[in-house]
């Protein structure tokens, strides 16, 4: 009895035990079903720590989850335990951009007539980006009057974004640096409004880029005003200025996130891992946590362990 208990003999019939049972789940694993397997891993952890038992004991469990059906449990445990929850700053942008949206979307369908005028004129006060997609489809609408309330709608925003843009440029002319990132804003925002046509848009782009090109060459260093110049640049296909316009970002600034952002969202339009994976390692290096923004963190981690 006490040759049993030497703690060779012990530690031997563990070894033993252990390769037998790791012999018999990789023949069992070959014929159970992808759902059974948990179950069966499961099984075979507690058997490794407690010999004889833990067959037993497994065995029991498998029957009871076999008749009770509480195999999903065993099942979903590795789900369970590697689950991220996603950040709640996140969720509700996501819901608050969805839910600002779907209204747009269903007011132009022919079967909704009730609240369309309404939510056309909401449009006047959305900030949602893309207007002119939504009242392009009030304007194709088979009714007259939402014809007539899309298209007023359109001519007022037109109208409103023409001479904010007037205003600014007075400001900004008149000589208060100050007015050059208002200035700026109104022309992202009405590039991104949809509201202009392509030959319109792109002569608008080419002032707006030329603001910012004779503001950087008057020695202005700001961070707003590189990333808005690379980003323009990227909109408008010219791709190699806008990297580089980025990439000075970074050297000027390289504690701060904004050009490795903007890089890594380019860079993830075009599916290119590796230089997303540079760019988040110089990244993380160089960047405090706290300075990246809070609703773009649980983005940035989850991309971070996709490309590692």
């Amino acid at each position: 009895m006490n040759e049993w208990l030497h703690p060779l003999s012990v530690g031997l019939f563990y070894l033993i035990h252990a390769i037998v049972v790791l012999i018999v789940f990789a023949v069992v694993k070959k014929r159970l079903k992808e759902v059974e397997q948990s179950a069966w891993e499961w099984i075979v952890v507690v058997s490794l720590f407690l010999p004889l038992i833990g067959e037993l004991f497994g065995l029991i469990v498998w029957l009871v989850s076999k008749r009770w059906g509480t195999n999903d449990m065993l099942t979903d445990y590795d789900e369970y335990v590697t689950y991220k929850p996603m950040m709640l700053e996140q969720l509700r942008e996501e819901v608050r951009v969805s839910d600002e949206l779907l209204p747009f979307s269903e007011a132009f369908s022919e079967q909704a007539t009730s609240n369309r005028k309404d939510l056309i004129i909401r449009l006047i006060n959305s900030n949602i980006v893309d207007k002119g997609k939504y009242l392009s489809l009030g304007l194709a609408n088979s009714d007259s009057e939402t014809v007539h309330y899309a298209a007023t709608t359109m001519n007022f925003l037109i109208d409103t974004f023409e001479k904010e843009l007037q205003l600014k440029r007075r400001e900004y002319d008149a000589g208060s640096p100050e007015a050059l990132l208002p200035l700026l804003q109104v022309y992202d925002q009405y590039l991104k409004s949809g509201l202009l046509q392509q030959a319109a848009g792109k002569r608008l782009m080419e002032d707006y880029v030329q603001r910012m090109e004779n503001a950087i060459a008057f020695g202005i260093r700001e961070k707003w005003l590189y990333q808005m110049l690379g980003e323009a640049y990227l909109a408008n296909g010219q791709t190699e200025k806008g990297i580089q316009t980025l990439e000075s970002l970074i050297e000027l600034f390289p504690t701060d996130s904004e050009g490795y952002l903007s890089l890594v969202r380019y860079h993830y339009d075009q599916k290119d891992w590796q230089r997303i994976r540079s760019i988040l390692s110089d990244m993380r290096e160089r960047v405090p946590e706290d300075k990246v923004p809070a609703n773009q963190k649980f983005t940035i981690d989850q991309m971070w362990g996709a490309v590692q």
